[in-house]
């Protein structure tokens, strides 16, 4: 299999389930959670939403687009560790976990899904700004999947060497 930008997400959600639930990812880190993923796992943990928010999600941001990570628990004076609902080498909300975290994983694919998840997720094609982060990225070597490159995603070249061009004429 090859993943690639218009890889349906039943897809990537399959390729996603050969999860062995190790718990070495979730060791290190943990998944994006999308605004419209929010109210289901308030609800699921029984807590309002403005309170998952605080207590258990970082805003930050992809492509200029706002999204949020799961905590992590810091180890050691690491800048990282596991993931918040990591108990016992097990996700505590595996049932309802966010779409980053079904589908990214340690396969042969999980990089591949994990720019699949940014550029169907976080980039922004009708965003000068989010448009001019991608290109930025690819350019200093960050992975693409097919159709994904940039010529495939912005077909007006003069459109997109303005967006570029922007900052250095202001």
């Amino acid at each position: 299999m090859r993943v690639s930008k218009e890889t349906p997400i039943e897809e990537v959600k399959r390729v996603g389930d050969r999860c062995g639930r190790c718990g070495k990812c979730c060791s290190y880190g943990s998944g994006f959670v999308l605004e419209s993923e929010i109210p289901r796992i308030a609800s699921f943990l029984k807590i309002p939403k403005d309170k998952f928010i605080k207590d258990f999600l970082n805003e930050t941001e992809i492509f200029h687009t706002t999204v949020f990570k799961i905590r992590s628990l810091p180890v050691d004076g690491k800048p990282y560790g596991p993931c918040t609902f990591l108990k016992k080498d097990l996700c505590s909300i595996h049932d309802i976990k966010p779409l980053h975290c079904s589908m990214c994983n340690c396969s042969e694919h999980g990089d591949d899904l994990n720019v699949w998840f940014m550029v169907n997720h976080c980039l922004n094609v009708y965003d000068p700004e989010s448009v001019r982060q991608y290109c930025s990225y690819v350019e200093t070597g960050g992975r693409v999947i097919p159709g994904a490159e940039v010529e495939k995603l912005f077909h007006d070249e003069k459109l997109l060497k303005q967006i570029k061009d922007y900052d250095r004429f202001r």
